[in-house]
């Protein structure tokens, strides 16, 4: 496999988890911009382990998971009840808190950050497996009670409470439950590049993982899967001139599909209409009955 594109399927798995973070908290409304603070805190403490402390990789992969995990426990605390705004506005603010921190600690390299992270053996193979089991949690808490409770609250959060839906626990669990995600993410960045800084887990990698989102669609976990590798590759087949403009064309993709179609591409809508398609074209290959299919259609749904 050529570096290009092991570095391609690598960063693309890590986006998709970051993306999930913000899917999974926005399910009740509440666009959570901390998975990137915590991502920096993920990244920087397993590095720290491995390299001043001698750690395995595995150990301090464990390590930052669990501190990404408390560390977002604190403003989740504080912004469970906050709306959705409130809580946008407070986590970009965690987010440049977070980087002025790192800059400003000499553990950790100041601004020059931390460099000649060793390199771990089969860590594409890693990152895919924690891809997927988290693919796995997510999709069974979409089709479980608590996603569609999740569902209601991003509806109607009034009717959702006078039906006895704690929206407050729900909001906590889903910001420490990302949090992990994003610790998680960080070290699997920081030992993708092998290098990090503070300038690293900033604005531009918020705007394109809310682009992955939004233009793929936060309706389900299946947009940010389709569109991560679409959007992250198009700047890189680009000519260098313009390749340069990744911001721009992410910044232009988001503001486009905002105002033709705010639910992005892929919504539920489309996810039904592919398995009604699926189910009778299934039904034609194998001799299915109609009424077997519209079962299989009532589950799946």
């Amino acid at each position: 496999m050529s570096l290009s594109i092991y570095y391609f399927l690598q960063l693309c798995a890590i986006f998709i988890m970051l993306g999930w973070c913000l899917y999974l908290v926005y399910r009740i409304g509440q666009l959570n911009n901390a998975p990137i603070a915590i991502m920096a805190i993920g990244a920087y403490l397993s590095s720290y382990a491995v390299l001043h402390w001698g750690w395995p990789f595995l150990l301090a992969l464990v390590f930052a998971v669990v501190c990404g995990a408390v560390f977002s426990l604190i403003p989740a605390l504080g912004l469970g009840r906050a709306p959705s705004f409130a809580m946008v506005i407070a986590t970009i603010a965690l987010i440049f808190i977070m980087q002025t921190i790192f800059r400003n600690l000499p553990w950790f390299g100041g601004a020059l950050g931390l460099f000649g992270i060793p390199k771990v053996k089969n860590l594409l193979l890693v990152t895919y497996i924690f891809l997927v089991a988290i693919g796995i949690l997510i999709y069974r808490f979409d089709h479980s009670r608590f996603g569609r409770a999740a569902e209601m609250i991003f509806i109607d959060r009034d009717i959702a409470s006078t039906l006895g839906i704690n929206i407050y626990m729900y909001s906590v669990i889903l910001q420490v439950s990302t949090g992990a995600i994003g610790a998680l993410a960080g070290v699997l960045y920081a030992f993708t590049i092998r290098t990090i800084i503070p300038s690293y887990f900033g604005f531009s990698f918020l705007l394109a993982i809310t682009c992955f989102i939004f233009v793929g669609g936060y309706t389900t976990m299946w947009g940010v899967i389709f569109f991560t590798p679409i959007l992250w590759g198009i700047p890189l087949i680009l000519p260098q001139s313009m390749a340069v403009f990744r911001n721009l064309i992410y910044g232009f993709s988001l503001m486009v599909i905002l105002l033709i179609r705010p639910e992005g591409v892929i919504d539920k809508n489309m996810l039904r209409f592919i398995r009604l398609k699926s189910g009778v074209v299934f039904k034609k290959l194998f001799g299915r009955s109609q009424k077997t299919v519209d079962k299989r259609l009532k589950e799946v749904m």
